[in-house]
């Protein structure tokens, strides 16, 4: 069965008027299928999803996407599934899932100027405070991040404790950067009980370049793909955009002006405890770590060619110094934003 069908199969199911439509590829994420459609004046986004076939994951997603825009004050805009019967999503003939999402114009932005960058702090506020607000009845599938043991269903810790100390062929020259990503993976043990204290709430859990949209001021105007939506510690919302932030940029003076433009929009918006701040650096690490995990599940899974996991195993090294020397300048800067 092709992609198309599945696709076809989209919009026969949720549109059964037969009028003339436009599917067309365009901008598309990582781990889903996506096609654009053009019916009737509108533009809609379809989506397959590549990474499981869980109609809880999706039907958690959808509830949080339809309280979030049942809320009149959001000052950006939230994907709209569309439902027929009460149905948001659909399961394909190829035992795939599917479902349509409205389309919200914008462009994903690059977190280059301080406009950019303030927004998007600003817009993480926003949607912290209106999340806050909204009750769910599914419950909840992805675990904490600090849950890490749970980050792949095939990436125990001590199978991957073990796995980077005796890397296949394809990764021995990646030996030392596997031996202090193994290190970090037991060190992180002894921060878990300090952080699970800290306050809770549900966060979109990935919010990054691609997952926004800019309109033509550079102001966010759309935070987009809710998939991995669960309820976490509050200030991982914040250690998840600082890690991409930081990801990107090797230049420790760069990332620290752009995390610096980041927190003044963030703290416009939403105050933090002093010991979730504390906790940043330890998070910004856990986040990497993860990142790593779920590449390191999709090399193992076959899903990948082995060069993207050696990618992501030297960008999870390269800030080896992060905890006692960036993580700690970051601590500092938002503090002097806050006093």
């Amino acid at each position: 069965m092709s992609i198309d069908s599945g696709f076809d199969d989209l919009i026969e199911y949720f549109f059964q008027d037969k009028l003339p439509v436009s599917v067309y590829r365009g901008k598309s994420g990582y781990n889903n299928t996506t096609r654009y459609l053009e019916r009737n004046a509108n533009k809609y986004i379809l989506r397959i999803y590549e990474t499981h076939n869980d109609e809880s994951k999706v039907k958690l997603e959808h509830e949080v996407l339809l309280k979030l825009n049942q809320l009149s004050n959001l000052p950006f805009q939230i994907p709209v599934p569309v439902i027929k019967d009460g149905k948001s999503l659909l399961r394909l003939p190829s035992n795939k899932i599917g479902c349509i999402y409205n389309y919200i114009e914008g462009d994903n932005p690059v977190f280059n100027t301080k406009e950019v960058v303030f927004s998007f702090g600003q817009s993480v506020g926003h949607l912290l405070k209106a999340i806050q607000t909204i009750h769910i009845q599914q419950p909840y599938i992805y675990r904490p991040y600090y849950e890490i043991e749970y980050a792949h269903p095939n990436c125990p810790i001590n199978k991957v404790v073990e796995w980077c100390i005796n890397p296949p062929e394809h990764y021995k020259e990646c030996k030392r950067e596997l031996s202090w990503i193994s290190s970090q993976l037991i060190d992180l043990k002894e921060f878990v009980p300090r952080i699970k204290s800290l306050p809770h709430q549900i966060i979109h859990g990935d919010l990054n370049e691609t997952n926004v949209l800019v309109n033509a001021d550079q102001k966010i105007n759309a935070i987009l793909d809710f998939e991995f939506t669960t309820f976490d510690l509050r200030i991982m919302e914040v250690a998840v955009c600082i890690s991409d932030i930081i990801s990107k940029e090797a230049n420790e003076d760069i990332y620290l002006e752009k995390c610096h433009h980041f927190f003044s929009g963030f703290v416009s918006t939403m105050s933090l405890m002093d010991t979730e701040i504390e906790a940043l650096p330890v998070l910004v690490q856990l986040r990497r770590l993860d990142v790593f995990l779920h590449f390191l599940g999709r090399y193992i899974d076959g899903k990948d060619d082995p060069s993207v996991l050696k990618e992501r195993i030297i960008k999870t090294a390269t800030y080896q110094p992060w905890l006692d020397g960036g993580g700690r300048k970051l601590v500092r800067l938002l503090k002097k934003l806050i006093l």
